[in-house]
């Protein structure tokens, strides 16, 4: 069995819980047709990439990612948002699969430039959409997919946070364009239920975005006097109608008081509808129009098992429950997987390159209002 040898990149919280998802990964699926091998691990502070490296098993640390690199069969980006494109083209550029987190790059233009380097070399690729890969998304997805529910009608679904709730909250990289980008609540938070959206009615055909910053000036640290502009919108919403004709509604928000984990969808159908709230992933709510009148209709609260998608390589007793690293958990198994068949795992490089160019549109929506058509294609194609 082939051993992959992995290079990830940062050490941070998402850093992190990559390194633990490679160590598990095997253990938890014993029926992936390679090995992951925890190579190197780089972070700029190389006391901290020592630490990492030692506490997940890694063989060594770097303080150099392109030396991180070269030493790796598969690289993971999982650094500030300015970083990924030169890494993710470095990496591309030498033929070595590649998992990054979103956004990929700082405009859908970068992350157009990196899909296509890696569409013309062949090279296995994903994008770290982590939500995308919950069991209860799947089984959505899944229901759907059975005609049980009947074809969809309208779509709402929202990811709300609240780390920058407080208005003296400090200035922090996110609020920065030659940072974050353009995208502010979209880049973060936004793009993950964009691509749950996707994942369920499909590509969007139209759009129309109101965004708002709320808190227009930040002390420049805990306590500072000194303020500094905030750079990208806090909130966004958007009207949008899927290729389907399907309708549907979107928001973000990082300043929404007691919103911790809040990405959640309603998707009603003809014949019934799915709820999910991500701050109980491990349930999804299901209602089916039966035709019977009994007074007990309403919402099932279907509790996650082993007839879910890979709920089963975790336990095997219902309603126990997964957590954020057994998602990352989920998508290293599912990058190995496509590094051995040679192929991409969904969403992919060219999949962030249309989410991207989705919230760059939110927003030309709002500043310029009115509708915009085919938004997920590139500028030429338009």
């Amino acid at each position: 069995m082939a051993r992959i040898r992995f290079g990830l990149i940062g050490a941070g919280f998402i850093g992190r819980a990559h390194a633990l998802a490679i160590r598990a990964v095997n253990a938890t699926f014993g029926d992936l047709p390679a090995i992951a091998e925890p190579h190197v691990l780089c972070d700029a502070d190389l006391d901290k990439a020592v630490r990492l490296a030692a506490q997940t098993g890694f063989a060594r640390a770097t303080a150099d990612w392109r030396e991180a690199v070269e030493m790796s069969d598969a690289v993971v980006i999982a650094v500030p948002s300015q970083f990924h494109a030169e890494i993710a083209a470095y990496a591309l550029s030498l033929g070595k699969a590649l998992l990054c987190e979103k956004p990929v790059g700082l405009s859908g233009a970068e992350c157009q430039a990196l899909a296509d380097t890696a569409e013309a070399g062949g090279v296995s690729n994903a994008v770290g959409f982590t939500y995308l890969r919950a069991p209860m998304v799947a089984h959505a997805r899944n229901l759907l997919d059975s005609g049980a529910l009947g074809r969809p009608v309208h779509f709402y679904g929202r990811h709300f946070e609240d780390y920058l709730a407080s208005p003296t909250a400090p200035f922090t990289w996110r609020l920065d364009r030659r940072v974050a980008g353009r995208c502010g609540a979209l880049g973060d938070l936004g793009c993950h239920i964009l691509s749950i959206a996707r994942f369920l009615c499909g590509p969007v055909a139209g759009v129309a975005g109101n965004s708002v910053i709320v808190h227009r000036e930040r002390p420049v640290s805990p306590g500072a006097v000194e303020l500094r502009t905030v750079e990208n919108e806090d909130y966004a919403s958007a009207q949008i109608r899927f290729e389907s004709g399907v309708p549907g509604v979107i928001e973000t928000s990082r300043v929404a008081p007691g919103r911790k984990m809040d990405l959640a969808f309603e998707l009603t159908c003809e014949r019934g509808t799915l709820r999910f709230d991500a701050e109980r992933m491990n349930e999804l709510q299901v209602y089916l129009q039966d035709g019977a009148d009994n007074g007990v209709q309403g919402f099932r609260r279907v509790l996650i098992n082993s007839d879910h998608p890979d709920y089963a390589a975790f336990l095997p007793a219902p309603g126990h429950g997964l957590g954020f690293n057994d998602l990352k958990t989920i998508e290293i198994a599912a990058f190995l997987r496509a590094i051995a068949a040679g192929g991409n795992v969904y969403p992919d490089l060219a999949e962030a390159a249309r989410i991207a160019r989705l919230c760059e549109a939110i927003l030309d929506s709002s500043e310029n209002p009115g509708w915009i058509d085919n938004p997920e294609l590139p500028p030429s194609k338009q």
